[in-house]
């Protein structure tokens, strides 16, 4: 290709830009066909200063300088800043070299010079190296900063602190409060703190990630890699269905991620209410052994209600803290709770004799000073057990 056939090229580089800018809207899911005016005021600069970059780099047989790459280092903040997808950012800049490809073509009558394709493909590579490294720094520092804010936001509801609405969040009428437990996973432990800080916060996005697919509305989080709270939008009267909805969500995202997750609900019908709701599911949480379950108050109201501290608390755990040593009488004490106080039907279970039952019977009788066959003994040990879980 002549000199004056790569000054050509450049001369056509508006209508190129054209060109691609309508083929990035009629793909692109953000734009709908519709190209805003900031659009094709940045964007065709951009494809023009892309264009004389590679003439420049074709003509002269050399490669991209490091003040041409500044402008699409820019480029790639400011649409980092704004929330653009990264596959998005790649997207346009191929269909930009795509278009300059095609236009070397025609103005070449289809014999581009040799060395012209070597040229273009190392343009393009240092130009999406550079947009999408400045691209993937701003996205994640304006990610970070969002789910700081959402963290922030979550705190200072649980607080009961009084906020005015925030710019960027609709706040619901009503809270679904979800407490969470995440296991630990292996790679929390593995590395130095830096290795293990990354891990952990693979591990919170991965979950907060598959989380959000399975919950509806705008979920408010404030998560660490052992767990945390999820604030569920709701409304006043449909707790049932925010709870259903939980109750699916935590053990499909246990299976997605691999991730074990124990969680526990409450419902605050008023923001408000949501201190309350995060004390009670908090609490609830610490009760739950099962994992992929949601603990509700309704399904622990004995243990719930012995888990407010008094004097009489350190004098209850004790009686459970004497069998300690024999873990049989444990097993066969909670066995006996399950099986409502049916010896033989213990004795089935554990697989031994009805005797063996008594017999153990007595030993934690004489251990803790609570007979599990009278009634203030089985009120004694009951509440010692709710207590130790």
């Amino acid at each position: 290709m002549s000199q004056l056939s790569w000054r050509s090229f450049e001369h056509r580089l508006p209508k190129l830009a054209e060109r691609t800018i309508r083929r990035y809207v009629e793909t692109s899911p953000h734009y709908r066909g519709k190209a805003p005016a900031h659009l094709h005021q940045h964007m065709a600069h951009t494809v023009r200063e892309f264009g004389r970059m590679f003439s420049r780099a074709a003509r002269e047989g050399n490669e991209p300088r490091e003040d041409e790459l500044e402008l699409f280092r820019q480029r790639g903040r400011e649409r980092g800043a704004e929330g653009l997808p990264v596959g998005e950012f790649v997207h346009a800049y191929l269909l930009v070299a795509e278009e300059m490809w095609a236009e070397v073509d025609d103005l070449s009558g289809g014999s581009p010079p040799d060395g012209a394709a070597a040229v273009l493909l190392k343009c393009t590579h240092r130009v999406m190296n550079a947009a999408v490294q400045a691209h993937q720094k701003e996205f994640q520092t304006a990610d970070h900063e969002q789910r700081e804010a959402a963290r922030a936001l979550v705190r200072r509801l649980a607080a009961g602190e009084s906020i005015p609405e925030p710019a960027d969040v609709r706040l619901a009428p009503a809270y679904g409060v979800l407490a969470l437990r995440f296991a630990v996973d292996p790679a929390d432990s593995v590395g130095d703190a830096v290795g293990r800080h990354l891990a952990g916060q693979r591990k919170v996005r991965l979950l907060l990630q598959h989380l959000r697919r399975e919950l509806s509305g705008d979920v408010l989080a404030a998560l660490d890699p052992d767990g945390g709270l999820l604030l569920l939008p709701s409304g006043s009267d449909n707790a049932e269905a925010v709870l259903d909805e939980a109750r699916l969500a935590v053990p499909r995202a246990h299976q997605t991620t691999g991730v074990e997750i124990t969680g526990a609900f409450a419902h605050a019908a008023e923001l408000s209410e949501i201190p309350a709701a995060v004390a009670e599911a908090e609490r609830l949480l610490r009760l739950n052994s099962v994992p992929d379950t949601v603990a509700v108050l309704a399904d622990h109201l004995f243990e719930y209600q012995l888990n407010h501290d008094s004097a009489a608390t350190p004098q209850l755990r004790a009686l459970a803290a004497r069998l300690d040593g024999e873990p049989d009488l444990t097993t066969t004490l909670r066995t006996y709770f399950e099986t409502d106080f049916n010896r033989r039907e213990t004795a089935r279970k554990l697989h031994v004799h009805p005797n063996t039952v008594d017999n153990r019977l007595s030993r934690i009788a004489n251990l803790t000073g609570a007979d599990p066959r009278t009634a203030k003994g089985l009120l004694l040990l009951g509440a010692s057990l709710g207590l130790t879980g």
